[in-house]
């Protein structure tokens, strides 16, 4: 006896209410160096030359004595905000025959900002962890990588950061940045373990393994870039090298206040990214039209100390 089956009741349809996109939970670029809205594309900042606060320039001044003349330096830097642009097309056809779940204009808003922040990300740590960005730096290998629980002592080596940054510059770092390889091994190495095992789970957060290195915050990079060319098979890889760096990080911009680096951001669309939407009215489509002007720069390599292949 013929009955309908499922396939006669139902015709599939695309849901409604989930789709899946893959992206990178979180980027750490505007942490590490705060944005500066500029008014201009190029301009320059001021520098107070250290030299003269650490020296001292007092003299005795006996009764009726002239007062001994001190003076400071001030030089300048240049910065030139660099603009990049993408669009991503919405074709009049395609819109008209999306289902409820895709919405491309959502969907390709939310594609360029994060390309944006994807952009941020990597010339961040191009800058960053290169060689010679930071006037100190050290370079583990073998035993004395925190991956060999038996031999290391990141401890000891964060403290030797630490002093190093102080003695330059008068100020201790309070950010201690990593990539996720290295927080992995550093949050299960034996000697941080031993100072919590009486006082907690065993689980070591971000937080207290900030309290041990005597830094406010410790800011873990995580994010991941595609590596294969556009068709291939996705490999994935993590966007920040196996290092450690120690840096000043202000709470925020300010004057005569030191920073291991700022981004600059013109203000040519708000200081932001700004995605406009343009009709193409010959092609039958509209465009989505994303640029922003910024350039990252290291303002005080000397508030910076990198420790170089923290993990093997």
């Amino acid at each position: 006896m013929a009955q309908p089956t499922t396939h006669d009741v139902h015709i599939d349809t695309a849901l409604s209410n989930i789709s899946i996109a893959h992206r990178n939970e979180g980027y750490v670029a505007d942490l590490l160096f705060p944005q500066v809205p500029v008014d201009k594309q190029s301009d320059y900042y001021y520098v107070w030359t250290k030299d003269f606060w650490f020296r001292d320039h007092t003299e005795v001044r006996g009764p009726g004595g002239t007062y001994a003349e001190g003076g400071m330096e001030l030089s300048s830097t240049q910065f030139e905000c660099i603009n990049r642009a993408l669009s991503f097309p919405l074709p009049w056809d395609v819109l008209e025959n999306q289902d409820a779940a895709v919405n491309l204009e959502t969907a390709g808003a939310e594609w360029l900002s994060d390309q944006f922040a994807l952009n941020r990300e990597l010339k961040l740590k191009a800058l960053i962890m290169d060689a010679g960005a930071w006037t100190s730096d050290t370079t583990l290998s073998g035993g004395s990588q925190w991956s060999d629980y038996a031999n290391s002592n990141p401890i000891s080596d964060v403290e030797t950061g630490r002093q190093a940054i102080k003695k330059l510059t008068g100020t201790k770092p309070n950010v201690l940045f990593m990539n996720e390889e290295v927080w992995s091994k550093l949050k299960n190495h034996p000697d941080l373990i031993d100072l919590f095992k009486h006082t907690q789970t065993g689980i070591l957060t971000e937080a207290l393994v900030a309290s041990v290195l005597n830094v406010d915050r410790l800011i873990v990079g995580d994010a991941v870039k595609n590596t294969a060319a556009e068709g291939a098979v996705f490999s994935g890889s993590y966007i920040w090298d196996k290092n450690a760096i120690l840096m000043y990080v202000p709470s925020s911009p300010g004057l005569m206040i030191p920073a291991a680096g700022y981004a600059f951001s013109w203000k040519q669309n708000g200081y932001t990214i700004a995605i406009t939407r343009e009709e193409e009215r010959l092609r039958k489509r509209d465009l989505l039209l994303a640029d922003h002007a910024f350039i990252q720069k290291v303002t005080a390599a000397d508030t910076g100390y990198e420790i170089i292949n923290a993990v093997a």
